[in-house]
C-alpha cells in the first residue's frame, strides 16, 4: 500500500547545470535511482532556457562553466524573481563565493568532490523546504 502512494506521487525535477559531462552523470546515478526526474544543462543560458520550458523544483549548479557560470544564473534567477531552491557545487572553497551563492539565493553549497550520500541528503532536505 505504501508503494502505491509513493508511485502516486508527483515526480520532483531537477536541473542539473554543469558543463562537465561525468558530473551530471554522477548526479544521475545518485538520483534518479531516488526517482527524481533530472533535466540537464551545460552552461547558465542552457539552463535558463530549461527553466524556461519545464517546471523546477530543485537547481544543482556548478559555479564555474564556460558562458555563464553558477553565479551568473543565481543573480539572474534573481533578477528573474524566479525563487528556484538551488545548490551550487564547486571545485574550489573560496569562502567569499559561498557566501555570494547564499546571498543570491542558493540554499546550501557543496566543494568537489562530494560524497554521494551528501548531495542526496542535501537534495532531500531542501526538497522538503529545510534550510540546509
Amino acid at each position: 500500500m505504501k508503494s502505491q502512494k509513493m508511485n502516486s506521487r508527483p515526480r520532483r525535477c531537477i536541473l542539473l547545470v554543469d558543463d562537465d559531462a561525468s558530473a551530471r552523470e554522477l548526479l544521475r546515478n545518485v538520483l534518479e535511482p531516488e526517482g527524481y526526474l533530472l533535466i540537464e544543462a551545460v552552461d547558465g543560458q542552457e539552463a535558463l532556457q530549461m527553466i524556461e520550458k519545464h517546471p523546477v523544483d530543485l537547481l544543482i549548479t556548478d559555479r564555474s562553466m564556460p558562458g555563464m557560470g553558477g553565479l551568473d544564473l543565481l543573480r539572474a534567477l534573481k533578477e528573474a524573481k524566479k525563487n528556484i531552491p538551488s545548490l551550487m557545487i564547486s571545485a574550489y572553497g573560496e569562502e567569499k563565493m559561498w557566501g555570494d551563492a547564499i546571498g543570491l539565493g542558493a540554499r546550501d553549497y557543496l566543494l568537489k568532490p562530494f560524497k554521494t550520500d551528501d548531495v542526496l541528503n542535501l537534495v532531500k532536505k531542501i526538497l522538503a523546504g529545510e534550510q540546509a
